[in-house]
C-alpha cells in the first residue's frame, strides 16, 4: 500500500501500517536484493528508514518520548552504517551526471581517471558491507523494530496526535532555508534538505486529504529535496576530486569549475522551490491542513452513515497491512 494515510482507517493504525511498510520494506530489499543490486537496494533501505523517522517525528506527540527516542536513535545508527555504501555509490553517479550535462566541456581522460579512482573505491565499500556480515544483523534489528510497532498507541487518534509533529517538520524546514539563505555553505544547505525531506514525506502521508493542493505541494517539497540533494552529493564530489589531486597527473580544476557551476544552479532552484513550499507561516500551514483533515474526515463518516453495512464491515476488519 501506499505511504499515506487511508480514510477508513483510525490514525494509530494508519501510523502502524505506514511504519510496518516501511521497516518489512527495508528488511525485504536487504535480505533478497543486497548481492544482486546493491545500490538501488541500499538506497531503496535508507530512503524506507528515513520515512519511517520522519513518521515517528510526526506522531511524536501520541508516542511515550522514550520510547520513540529509542527508536530513532536505533533508525538513525543503521542509516549510518548503510551510509558508507551509498556515498560511494552517489559519488559515482554524480560525476557522471555532471559529464553528461557537460559533455566535452572536460577532457574525457580527466573524467574517466577519476572515475577509474572513485568506483574502486565504491567497490571497495560494497565489497567490504557484504563481507562485514552487517546486513543480515541490520534486518534482524528491523524485525525486533516491526514486532515493536504494536505498542504504538496514540493517546488521541484524531488530528491532536500528529499537529505538532507537523508543524515542528514545517517550522524547521522553514527556519533551515532562512539560514541557508543567508550563509549558503554545504552543511546548512544539508540541514535544509533533511528537514524538507521531512516536509515532502508529511506531505505524502496526508495527500488524499487534498489530493490536488497537497499532491502538488507533495511534487514541490520532492523536487526541492532532490535539487538540495544533488547540492549535497555534488560537496562530496567536489572533496573527493581535491583528495585525488595529487595522486592523478590532470588538471582537474575544470571539473571544480563545472561543479560549482553546477551548484550555483541546484541553489538557485532550490531556493525558488522553497519559497512555495515555505511560504505560510507554520501556523496558517497546519491550520489549512487541520481543515483538509476534519473535511476529509466528515466526508467519510456522511458516506459511511448512508451505507451502514460498508461502516460496519470497516469497524469489524480495518483495513491493515
Amino acid at each position: 500500500m501506499p505511504y499515506r494515510f487511508e480514510v477508513d482507517e483510525t490514525l494509530d493504525v494508519n501510523l502502524r501500517r505506514c511504519s510496518r511498510e516501511q521497516l518489512q520494506g527495508a528488511i525485504d530489499r536487504i535480505t533478497a536484493d543486497l548481492e544482486t543490486d546493491p545500490v538501488d537496494t541500499i538506497h531503496d533501505a535508507r530512503k524506507a528508514i528515513k520515512k519511517e523517522r520522519s513518521l515517528l517525528r510526526l506522531a511524536a506527540a501520541g508516542l511515550d518520548p522514550r520510547d520513540r527516542k529509542a527508536e530513532n536513535g536505533e533508525l538513525r545508527a543503521i542509516a549510518h552504517e548503510l551510509g558508507g555504501s551509498r556515498e560511494a555509490d552517489a559519488l559515482v553517479t554524480a560525476l557522471d551526471d555532471l559529464a553528461e550535462r557537460y559533455a566535452g566541456q572536460v577532457p574525457e581522460q580527466t573524467v574517466d581517471v577519476v572515475r577509474e579512482r572513485l568506483v574502486a573505491e565504491r567497490d571497495l565499500a560494497r565489497g567490504a558491507l557484504l563481507a562485514s556480515g552487517m546486513p543480515e544483523e541490520v534486518a534482524e534489528r528491523l524485525r525486533g523494530m516491526v514486532a515493536r510497532v504494536d505498542d504504538w498507541h496514540p493517546a488521541d487518534a484524531g488530528w491532536p496526535a500528529i499537529a505538532d509533529g507537523l508543524a515542528r517538520s514545517y517550522q524547521r524546514g522553514r527556519k533551515a532555508m532562512r539560514r541557508a539563505r543567508k550563509r549558503p555553505s554545504s552543511e546548512r544547505m544539508h540541514e535544509w534538505r533533511k528537514r524538507s525531506k521531512d516536509v515532502w514525506y508529511h506531505l505524502r502521508l496526508l495527500k488524499p486529504l487534498s489530493p490536488g493542493i497537497l499532491g502538488g505541494a507533495a511534487k514541490d517539497a520532492h523536487r526541492l529535496a532532490d535539487a538540495l540533494g544533488g547540492v549535497h552529493d555534488l560537496a562530496l564530489l567536489d572533496d573527493a576530486i581535491g583528495r585525488l589531486e595529487h595522486t592523478v597527473p590532470d588538471d582537474l580544476e575544470p571539473l571544480h569549475g563545472l561543479i560549482e557551476h553546477r551548484e550555483e544552479e541546484l541553489r538557485d532552484e532550490a531556493f525558488a522551490l522553497g519559497d512555495r513550499v515555505f511560504a505560510e507561516s507554520p501556523k496558517r500551514f497546519c491550520k489549512r491542513v487541520e481543515r483538509y483533515w476534519r473535511a476529509w474526515r466528515s466526508a467519510f463518516q456522511a458516506s459511511a452513515e448512508h451505507n451502514p453495512v460498508e461502516l460496519a464491515e470497516a469497524t469489524r476488519h480495518p483495513a491493515v497491512a
